[in-house]
């Protein structure tokens, strides 16, 4: 079982690892930075990322090993910092499971977990104006 996280500046690259011995799936998630427009501040360049990394960094772990706990054999996740232009990757995940049901469920898991529990903020980058998209706030410590 083994997990890999990592925080790239820009653009994050699409992984594709050599699958651990009874690996029979592999799926991998990208998501990219699509084109769109606002109907006040044109054309989307780009999406700008911006993360407490330590923090992120120990979420995408805890979420790794969910996965590992529920029958994944392998866990890769990166994710931009930083501008990431329109068609460019900004999160990539990759699980490798002894079966392709096993490795889907888990990839599904982990992007819905990332986008719901990791605390990455993200500003619009368009080309007349810059707006933030609704995120998820850092845990708030107990007093």
């Amino acid at each position: 079982m083994s997990t890999a996280i990592t925080i790239s500046q820009g653009p994050c690259d699409v992984a594709n690892t050599p699958p651990p011995p009874g690996a029979g799936g592999q799926a991998i998630f990208v998501g990219r930075t699509r084109a769109e427009t606002h109907p006040e501040h044109g054309s989307l360049a780009a999406l700008d990322y911006d993360m407490h990394e330590p923090l992120v960094v120990s979420v995408l772990h805890d979420l790794a090993q969910e996965a590992i706990d529920q029958g994944a054999l392998a866990v890769t996740i990166a994710h931009a910092k930083g501008a990431v232009p329109v068609g460019e990757a900004s999160v990539c995940i990759e699980v490798h499971a002894g079966h392709r049901s096993e490795a889907f469920a888990a990839c599904r898991m982990l992007i819905d977990a990332l986008k719901a529990r990791a605390p990455i903020c993200k500003r619009e980058m368009w080309a007349h104006g810059t707006t933030w998209k609704d995120g998820t706030p850092p845990p708030m410590a107990s007093t």
